[in-house]
């Protein structure tokens, strides 16, 4: 297997756009992963139409589309461009706040929310322009970004929740920094959970309720690792989050459930596939298996129950069965090879359940089947899966938050 990913080089991926890369990488940008892929925009469009052609907002599009374009097209040469339009959105941003605590935030609404947007793709930005693998190579500005998007949230009125654009800003604040607390490590601010206690009352979503428990377990997490908790507090917490997981994902609404087709195929283990209602929904299935094998490998530690063994069985082998749909080219009538450009983005998101099944699972053949469909991926574009293959055959043990960073999950969550 080490002698076949040392084989592997750049000569599957996109050559570098002929083009101009602002136009081509707005229009990648707006159309592929604001209208199509992501579920966490819906508002850009409308605030882009109301916003000044050269504004603030404006930038910040340029600034994000450009480095989503190197991001998927493994791009690198496109980043200096990208950095330039940045630090543009940056300054032109900064005339705004400042005017704006001159005026002693007398700006009106839409203003506002603008600036917001502004602020949300910055951390955007961040996050596809930069994966770090380790947490001391986190730029200063990787949570800076969503930090300052909370503080804006904050100053505003919970009553405003109640309209559509600022709770999805609000919303999307949330996912955002809880996040990025996950992937640097760092506990959950009390202001971030003051925040979602506020918009619980407004956003009901499978996805949500999965939020506030990666909360807990982010928390959890640092208690562990700060020393603040006896084993059996340890114990007790993790049997309820367990618990909660349980109950939550019985909620899921059945209509995002998936469909099992049997089939022998090589790419596909244990002879069956899922197929879900769209990527979206895999996601937040895999969201949930994900902190389910992280609480199990808690549990794993004090005891060493059947229950706790065959959930790892069960969640391993629902992610295994979540990724041919993806990449098996009769599985979905869009299905391309190689991967067309959601594709790419739709597998890029199932890279990190991948590496926590591999990490997880006591079956060697589920390992080896996850190594030859990263490299499978890679043959067809995703370099990051070349990568993660990497971190299972030589670094087993790194964190899978690491290879969240890596792989530049912070950014393709949908």
């Amino acid at each position: 297997m080490q002698r076949v990913l040392a084989r592997r080089t750049a000569s599957w991926l996109p050559s570098a756009p002929q083009f101009s890369p602002d136009a081509s990488s707005r229009n990648a940008f707006l159309s592929l992963y604001i209208d199509t892929y992501s579920c966490g925009f819906y508002t850009l469009q409308s605030l882009l139409t109301d916003s000044a052609p050269n504004g603030h907002l404006q930038v910040a599009v340029d600034a994000v589309s450009l480095a989503f374009m190197a991001y998927q097209l493994n791009c690198q040469d496109l980043l200096p461009v990208a950095n330039q339009r940045y630090l543009a959105a940056i300054r032109s941003l900064g005339v705004v706040i400042r005017s704006s605590l001159q005026a002693n935030n007398a700006a009106n609404q839409s203003l506002t929310d603008e600036t917001l947007q502004s602020v949300l793709l910055l951390d955007l930005y961040e996050k596809m322009a930069y994966q770090p693998l380790s947490e001391s190579e986190f730029p200063g500005s990787w949570l800076s970004h969503v930090q300052g998007a909370l503080s804006i949230v904050r100053s505003r009125p919970t009553a405003g929740f109640s309209n559509p654009t600022t709770q999805q800003l609000a919303t999307r604040t949330v996912i955002a920094l809880t996040l990025s607390c996950g992937a640097a490590g760092i506990p959950i601010p009390e202001a971030l959970i003051g925040l979602y206690n506020d918009l619980d009352s407004y956003v009901r979503s499978a996805k949500w309720t999965f939020i506030g428990l990666l909360i807990s377990l982010i928390n959890l997490r640092a208690d562990m690792n700060n020393g603040k908790l006896e084993p059996s507090d340890v114990v007790q917490r993790a049997r309820d989050l367990y618990e909660e997981l349980s109950h939550a994902e019985g909620k899921i609404p059945r209509s995002w459930w998936p469909q099992r087709r049997d089939t022998s195929e090589a790419l596909v283990f244990g002879r069956y596939y899922d197929v879900y209602p769209g990527h979206y929904a895999t996601q937040v299935f895999n969201a949930y298996r994900i902190i389910r094998l992280d609480v199990c490998s808690i549990l794993q530690k004090f005891d060493h129950s059947s229950e706790v063994a065959e959930t790892i069985t069960e969640v391993a082998r629902a992610i295994c069965a979540a990724v041919p749909q993806f990449i098996l080219p009769h599985a979905r009538s869009q299905n391309t090879l190689p991967f067309s450009p959601l594709q790419i983005l739709e597998c890029l998101g199932v890279l990190t359940p991948l590496y926590a099944a591999s990490q997880n699972t006591q079956d060697p053949v589920m390992r080896a089947w996850i190594l030859r469909t990263l490299v499978y991926m890679a043959d067809n574009g995703i370099k990051l899966a070349q990568s993660v293959a990497q971190v299972i055959m030589f670094l087993p043990d790194m964190d899978y938050w690491a290879v969240f960073r890596m792989v530049g999950n912070c950014a393709i969550t949908a």
